[in-house]
């Protein structure tokens, strides 16, 4: 393979894995819970849940947000005491040339009564993420 051919090669795989590093950055806006769609909008730029029904939760971060997703790219449910809770995220880059965040997690459960959020968590990481705890400790048990 020529010197040409090589730096062409690796010019294609290099914006390749911008794209992607890019793809995985954006927030995903739609979800699927207990078999009901749920969304994430932009409301006078507060995130904004908006179930089945088009009632409409605000959650405790701005807009741009996104769901917490699972290795499978979909909703990460994660389960307590039999109550399902799942987790709005955004992330904040710091100013360059940091290439560190500030990041904001909402998890919501659902209850009996309807959907509950817990209050906003804050953490240094870029993304989505954390373990069960992250999704469980927000709320009184």
């Amino acid at each position: 393979m020529s010197k040409a051919h090589c730096a062409i090669l690796v010019g294609c795989l290099l914006s390749s894995l911008t794209a992607c590093a890019e793809q995985a950055a954006t927030p995903t806006t739609q979800a699927v819970f207990a078999g009901q769609p749920l969304s994430l909008v932009d409301d006078q730029g507060q995130c904004t849940l908006v179930k089945a029904d088009q009632s409409r939760m605000k959650l405790d971060m701005e807009w741009p947000c996104g769901f917490s997703l699972d290795k499978q790219q979909k909703l990460r449910v994660e389960m307590f005491n039999n109550i399902p809770i799942f987790a709005v995220w955004r992330s904040e880059h710091m100013p360059a040339p940091s290439r560190d965040c500030l990041s904001k997690m909402q998890a919501i459960r659902q209850m009996p009564t309807g959907f509950e959020a817990g209050p906003v968590s804050r953490y240094a990481s870029c993304g989505s993420g954390g373990d069960q705890k992250m999704y469980v400790a927000p709320f009184t048990w």
